[in-house]
């Protein structure tokens, strides 16, 4: 009687949902159920709700919390003590004899809001037992005064709570394993299937127009989401009524083909017709207008584009008209923003603002995050372009792998400076949107000493760039306060040198995380962390993907990364079969990239696969002999690329900034480090700049194609 009571009363303050429960009666015996902990109501919750009268383990710490002593009532409990091994003695038999128990892997509620340090001796029991692990993800408790973590979006006492419990998994641990291995190994394990289950409940089920108008829910429409370089801020509302003039704008000039390309820099105007494309039932392409006009062109007819969105004054002061002048002359129509103000009249600038505050979001429909969300095009740095469809669900899902990774505050201060057209730069669009963050937007990243003064004047808490970024912003900075206020440093898009970690270590005492990522990926692959953190590697494969290694011939060490996952692209286009989609073949995304996982499941990349030259039998990785180069003169630049037709089949040149280099030096410099002598490049090259895509890697076709006409 008294748990059906608290049961009703728990149902009026939080709506209690629950899901799945479908996957609690399959279970079968001897299972060990494992629920995610965000506060100290999490227990009572659970105790009145789960369809039937199962025991709890209870660090013994927590009994002593006012909270979690009313539950004890309503449940049968028992203690968990670390320090008394006898205590683990009643589970361990319950689940040998095929019965079921409740057991927080953290054992004490997070304060990050995501999973923190996962308990090894609860590990520990399933492995010994051979119990099936139960994951249960409970949302909406975080929010409560019940609550331990930081950075709270804001309390409240009237807080929907869903209770989603998903299929059994085991730890399958190998055999051979035995001991403080294997106990590490089932922690490990046991993780990985708590993260899963985080990352799929977390996962939106929505387009992000929906996804906007829900977080304008949670967070209010007088919170501040986006701030353009010079120009005051805008909330949820005032963002949402752009979105909504800028549909009607374009919506009038009659757009028939379904991709519609984008032409515009990181900016506040760009988002909003990002937003307002995807509201019209169109996908944005997004348009990399650093390319000649050549190939801007090849991009619009691999994706089938007619129309391109850009602005007058975008263009002239990124002097870009020779570009705009190609897109006509190629019959491309171009819609310019500047002409669609007009017809935007005050009343319907009233109407907008009228209609923003009534507007609300659809229910879940898994058909329409099904559908495509965005074009992007590959960088091309290593031959043409090629189009990447992702969905909604391919975003979201990438999304929701990285908040189970990092711990992303209600109170952070987002600069993006990346260009939106790159995978990486959307990453700081609509992500931060869903959590209620300020984003910062800036047109360009090599504006060095004005991002690193912006991002003292304006607290930046989170800054995503590429490694050659980070070395810019780094020699810009004037003071060393000029990112005391940073707290999180994501590098990817290229490897992290290590000149570049000790600088911003010793100098700004932040450490960086890096990652790994693909435009196919949505597009973060692997990430260090705070929790898992390897120097040399680009830390674990993220949750809910799969991965195979296949052999490459001559390279000994790792293989060829493929990938499968929800966040994988629905596709290729490409300019030898243009407008027409082709899937990855049973899921599967060769990344062409060599790497290495070693046995914990950190990983480390090797190189591109076409960024190995066979000499003599040998192969030989160029990504390698770069990254000793760097580490010999890293004050300047370098790249090493394939010359074919050698005595020995291919040979490599070093390309370099740095005057007066000579073979013979770098010859006995690689050699003190331990090259081999067939690795080490054959011609030096002298060059006052390297050419560098804009997000910061080299334009490796480019040095090519030097190469090739000097040599003509």
């Amino acid at each position: 009687m008294w748990r059906i009571l608290v049961r009703f009363i728990l149902n009026l303050f939080f709506n209690v949902e629950v899901k799945g429960w479908e996957n609690w009666k399959n279970a079968g015996e001897g299972v060990l159920v494992a629920p995610n902990f965000v506060s100290f109501i999490d227990p009572l919750i659970l105790a009145v709700f789960l369809p039937e009268k199962v025991p709890f383990a209870i660090e013994k710490r927590l009994t002593q919390k006012r909270w979690v002593s009313l539950f004890l009532p309503l449940a049968e409990t028992h203690i968990l003590d670390a320090e008394a091994p006898f205590s683990l003695k009643y589970f361990l038999n319950l689940l040998k004899k095929g019965g079921r128990c409740v057991i927080f892997p953290e054992l004490q509620p997070t304060t990050t809001g995501n999973a923190m340090k996962v308990s090894q001796g609860v590990a520990s029991i399933a492995d010994h037992t051979n119990a099936k692990i139960l994951p249960i993800y409970i949302e909406g408790t975080q929010r409560t005064p019940f609550s331990r973590i930081q950075h709270k979006s804001g309390l409240r006492f009237f807080s929907k709570v869903t209770i989603t419990v998903f299929p059994v998994k085991e730890l399958n641990i190998p055999k051979e394993l035995t001991g403080s291995k294997r106990n590490a190994a089932s922690g490990r394990a046991l993780e990985q299937i708590m993260n899963e289950a985080a990352m799929y409940a977390r996962r939106k089920e929505k387009p992000f127009w929906d996804v906007l108008l829900d977080a304008r829910k949670e967070f209010g429409g007088k919170t501040r989401i986006f701030c353009d370089y010079q120009q005051k801020p805008v909330t949820y509302n005032g963002f949402i009524t752009r979105v909504l003039l800028i549909e009607e704008a374009l919506s009038s000039q009659q757009i028939k083909e379904e991709n519609v390309g984008i032409l515009l820099p990181t900016s506040l105007g760009g988002v909003v017709t990002l937003y307002s494309v995807q509201k019209m039932g169109k996908i944005p392409a997004l348009l990399n207008f650093s390319l000649g006009g050549r190939s801007l062109v090849n991009c619009c007819k691999t994706g089938n584009i007619k129309t391109i969105i850009t602005s007058r004054k975008f263009i002239s002061l990124g002097k870009l008209e020779t570009l705009v002048s190609d897109a006509e002359q190629a019959g491309l129509k171009i819609l310019w923003l500047e002409d669609l103000a007009p017809s935007i009249t005050t009343y319907k600038k009233l109407s907008a603002a009228l209609r923003t505050h009534f507007l609300k979001s659809k229910p879940v429909d898994l058909k329409a995050i099904a559908k495509p969300a965005v074009l992007l095009f590959t960088s091309g740095s290593e031959g043409t372009p090629k189009g990447v469809l992702l969905s909604y669900k391919n975003l979201h899902t990438n999304h929701s792998q990285m908040f189970t990774r990092v711990d992303f505050y209600r109170s952070d201060r987002v600069l993006n400076a990346m260009p939106i057209f790159h995978s990486f730069g959307l990453c700081g669009i609509f992500m931060p949107v869903t959590l209620g963050m300020l984003v910062f937007l800036y047109p360009s990243p090599l504006h060095y000493k004005t991002i690193s003064s912006l991002c003292y004047d304006e607290r930046i808490t989170m800054l995503f760039a590429t490694d050659t970024f980070l070395t810019g912003f780094a020699k810009a900075a004037q003071d060393n306060y000029d990112f005391a206020t940073m707290r999180l440093l994501v590098q990817g898009g290229e490897k992290l040198k290590p000149s570049t970690q000790q600088t911003w270590f010793e100098r700004f005492n932040i450490r960086i995380t890096e990652g790994y990522g693909v435009t196919e990926a949505s597009p973060v692959v692997a990430n260090n962390y705070y929790a898992h953190h390897k120097t040399g590697t680009v830390g674990m494969i993220v949750s809910g993907m799969e991965h195979r290694l296949e052999p490459v011939e001559g390279v000994n060490e790792g293989g060829r990364l493929w990938l499968k996952g929800d966040n994988i692209m629905l596709g290729y286009y490409r300019i030898t079969n243009p407008g027409v989609l082709e899937p990855p073949k049973d899921g599967w995304y060769d990344t062409g990239d060599i790497v290495d996982i070693d046995d914990e499941g950190y990983v480390k990349i090797l190189g591109r696969a076409k960024r190995f030259a066979k000499i003599a039998g040998e192969m030989i990785s160029l990504a390698y002999v770069e990254e000793l180069i760097w580490e010999v003169w890293p004050e300047d630049k370098h790249a090493v690329v394939m010359l074919s037709g050698g005595p020995r089949g291919e040979t490599l040149a070093l390309i370099t900034t740095r005057l007066d280099l000579k073979r013979d030096e770098v010859r006995q410099r690689l050699s003190e480090l331990g090259m081999a002598e067939i690795a080490m490049p054959r011609k030096v090259v002298i060059m006052e700049d390297l050419p560098f895509l804009p997000t910061g890697k080299v334009d490796y076709v480019s040095l090519e194609e030097t190469l090739k006409n000097s040599a003509e």
